[in-house]
């Protein structure tokens, strides 16, 4: 039987608080910091480590947005996985796929898979609703 704390719900809540914090000592309390890799579809390839992985969601995900609210709609656990089905609102006020600050609030959906092993966050596959996005951004 996994203890409560190493389950992958327990183990995600613990990554998030920590991450919304952006309290490095208790991501690594619960990151594989050099081992974790991870995807977001169609803006980064495969990413190991957690230093750029995290870089490239500070530099794609938080800097570009002001406002943003995230709200979760869905979370399944499974054995060595979480998945994450999230609605996001936000204002566009930096460079996002090549699009210059717009303004614009918009919305998106988004769906993680968070891969735990150990206790730990080892990996995780996002897929943002990119395309929605960038209609958005572009509309007239």
């Amino acid at each position: 039987m996994v203890p409560e704390a190493q389950r992958p719900l327990a183990v995600y809540r613990a990554w998030q608080r920590a991450l919304a914090a952006q309290d490095m000592v208790a991501t690594a309390q619960v990151v594989d910091l050099t081992g974790y890799h991870e995807i977001c579809l169609g803006l980064t390839e495969w990413t190991t480590g957690y230093e750029v992985a995290l870089g490239n969601y500070f530099t794609n995900m938080l800097q570009p947005w002001a406002d943003h609210r995230v709200t979760e709609h869905e979370v399944v656990e499974g054995q060595d996985a979480v998945t994450v089905r999230t609605s996001h609102e936000a204002t566009h006020v930096g460079p996002f796929l090549g699009i210059a600050p717009t303004g614009r609030r918009v919305h998106w959906d988004s769906v993680g898979i968070v891969h735990v092993q150990a206790g730990r966050v080892v990996g995780q596959w996002a897929q943002p609703d990119l395309y929605g996005i960038y209609r958005q951004l572009t509309a007239p």
